[in-house]
């Protein structure tokens, strides 16, 4: 793989996603001191999220035809530089308005990222490459948790500010990028006029979404359930609800490792379908070592189930990958958005067990909306 490209990609994909998670370890805080509801402070924090899910598949088709670069480092230098801004601010209106033009410079990082690495890179570097795209939104959220701890009392302003600083150096490393090219028409790129390209696309997305909506969901209600149902304190759920996480890394690895040694995507994607079972270790009173490992997994396979599709994709949109990464982020998005409280109200009307059926029907439908795109589409 070319290295140089593939780091600094990937490193404004990291630090894109610490500026994502930021504020979750200060919502308590940042309420305190502005007055904000628990329920408005995680809007600040989500605020990035609602955007992408808003924004990306426009956003996406806006740049799909434009050379990336230049763009690329303007959404970092936004991304950065308001995050050095939101350190000093004393208003809840200017932090909630400072976070719009994160959530602008995030959505529009997530989108050209990707699509860089596929105009700079060939072949199985650029699907080991895209593999490895799918562990910067969990090697930034641990690292944005990990900054909170460090930054203890010194604040939420500290860590917001250490993130821009460390942001805006990417930008300059980002700067450094060779320039790629504008694709051409001409050259066969426009596959998605071809009947039914624009649709394989749309499955695509979809099928990420419903497979990332799992992934995100298992994590969040288990706290909860290791406090409702396995009598754990809160200290005790947080911490290892903060650990499972982590598994999604070894996931995305373990994609970026198979594909690079010949796997298909579509083989990976399919292992997807083995969360339900696990989710069935998760939420069927089982011991908590138990819940712990099959939680574990579930992130695992959820990993390297989300890094084949950022592989496929390619071969999915063909040339319009900007709006082919769009379009799975912004579904991605609003599926991680959703899943939480879907997950929420399937509890409370039916108990924990209702939590392994609609793992299972999701990841299914997930994974055939996937495969029925990949095997359409990639050669």
């Amino acid at each position: 793989m070319r290295s140089r490209p593939a780091v600094a990609v990937l490193a404004a994909g990291v630090a894109a996603s610490m500026a994502l998670g930021e504020f979750i370890p200060f919502l308590t805080v940042v309420g305190e001191e502005f007055a904000l509801s628990l329920t408005s402070a995680g809007w600040l924090s989500s605020l990035i999220t609602l955007v992408a899910g808003l924004a990306c598949l426009p956003l996406g088709m806006w740049v799909d035809r434009r050379r990336l670069r230049g763009v690329f480092v303007a959404a970092l230098v936004a991304l950065g530089a308001a995050g050095v801004w939101a350190a000093f601010l004393g208003s809840s209106e200017m932090l909630f308005a400072v976070r719009v033009i994160q959530a602008a410079g995030y959505a529009l990082v997530v989108i050209i990222g990707p699509s860089l690495l596929v105009r700079l890179l060939e072949g199985r570097a650029r699907q080991t490459a895209l593999a490895l795209w799918g562990l910067c939104i969990p090697a930034g959220l641990a690292l944005a948790n990990a900054a909170g701890s460090l930054a203890g009392a010194a604040g939420w302003r500290a860590e917001v500010a250490g993130v821009g600083l460390l942001t805006l150096g990417v930008a300059v490393l980002a700067g450094t990028l060779p320039p790629d090219s504008r694709p051409s028409r001409i050259e066969g790129h426009d596959r998605l006029g071809e009947p039914g390209a624009g649709w394989a696309v749309a499955a695509l997305a979809a099928g990420f979404a419903m497979i990332a909506l799992v992934g995100v969901s298992v994590v969040t209600v288990l706290p909860a359930y290791l406090m409702g149902e396995m009598r754990l304190t809160g200290s005790q759920a947080s911490l290892l609800a903060g650990l499972v996480p982590a598994a999604s890394v070894l996931g995305s690895l373990a994609a970026s490792a198979a594909l690079r040694a010949g796997a298909r995507p579509g083989r990976l994607i399919a292992a997807a379908l083995l969360m339900a079972p696990l989710s069935a270790g998760v939420f069927l009173a089982t011991p908590v070592a138990v819940v712990a490992l099959c939680a574990a997994g579930v992130l695992a396979l959820n990993g390297l189930a989300v890094s084949a599709v950022f592989a496929a994709l390619p071969g999915v949109a063909s040339g319009r990958v900007a709006w082919g990464f769009g379009a799975v982020t912004q579904l991605g998005s609003l599926g991680t958005l959703l899943g939480p409280p879907l997950y929420g109200w399937c509890v409370e009307m039916s108990g924990w067990s209702s939590a392994v059926a609609v793992t299972a029907a999701i990841a299914a439908g997930g994974v055939g909306f996937a495969l029925a795109a990949v095997r359409r589409r990639l050669p």
